[in-house]
């Protein structure tokens, strides 16, 4: 490695001036001395002190701040489209996952539709089932009430004999076969609590149906029941009763008109025209 060489300074004194260079109290001195005037002597000119100023930086032209400029918006978009990217993937994921929940609980709406109709079907055979085993049901208690009347309007006393009285009203009323009420009637008893204010009605079996059809078709005319304010009556199922109960109005309305209206079981007939309910 070469070796540097000092550089070799000028000598100076200890005002920075060069020792060669001219003393200017000497000057001054000498020129005093000599009747000279020292204003007129000329200085030495020296190197100015002050530093050569910083070189700008020339301006960029127009060109260059149009590709910073774009650039930058490059720059910009490329991000706002990485985010964009980014946020477009998750919702994509989210509408996936929100597709395959909506196709699941779609699939789970159908089976339970599907279950309801299903439901529906079998309570619908259910019902239709309910419905003909009682009508079964209610058409079997019919038959056995055939066999039954029901006396109204004969009152109650303490300790009384009702089938004695049963059969003493059924021979007045058939006096034709009075023996035929004697053997004919099995069963007869009052229906329901005893109550000081009402009446309880007496329900009557017979063995023979012929025996009480006959009363029953006698009845209706019978002088001897009309005097003493009694009446028989069918023995019919509760919805047999309902079923009367709904066909009133029009029988009383048809009655009223002058038509001849009256019940068949659990029908109506009105001017020879069935109605049911």
């Amino acid at each position: 490695m070469a070796e540097k060489r000092p550089v070799k300074s000028k000598d100076k004194t200890a005002f920075g001036r060069a020792k060669d260079s001219p003393d200017l109290t000497d000057m001054h001195s000498y020129a005093r001395k000599h009747g000279t005037d020292t204003s007129l002597i000329t200085l030495p000119e020296s190197e100015p002190s002050t530093p050569d100023s910083k070189r700008s930086r020339p301006e960029p032209t127009l060109g260059e701040v149009q590709d910073n400029i774009v650039k930058i918006l490059v720059e910009k978009m490329s991000q706002n489209t990485a985010v964009l990217n980014q946020e477009i993937k998750q919702n994509r994921e989210c509408v996936n996952s929100l597709k395959e929940a909506t196709e699941y609980l779609f699939q789970e709406l159908k089976d339970v539709k599907a279950d309801i109709s299903n439901m529906k079907t079998m309570e619908e055979d259910h019902q239709k089932r309910i419905t003909e085993l009682e009508d079964k049901l209610n058409e079997t208690e019919r038959y056995q009430r055939r066999w039954n009347l029901r006396l109204y309007g004969l009152a109650e006393q303490e300790g009384e004999d009702v089938k004695a009285q049963v059969v003493q009203i059924c021979r007045s009323v058939i006096p034709e076969n009075e023996e035929a009420c004697q053997q004919h009637i099995d069963v007869s008893h009052r229906v329901g609590r005893k109550n000081a204010e009402k009446t309880r009605p007496v329900i009557i079996r017979f063995v023979a149906r012929s025996t009480r059809d006959l009363i029953w078709k006698n009845a209706k005319g019978s002088e001897y029941l009309k005097s003493r304010k009694l009446r028989f009556g069918e023995d019919l199922t509760t919805k047999d009763k309902e079923a009367r109960n709904k066909l009133w109005p029009q029988i009383d309305a048809a009655r009223k008109e002058g038509k001849r209206a009256f019940y068949v079981g659990a029908k109506a007939i009105i001017d020879g025209k069935e109605v049911r309910v």
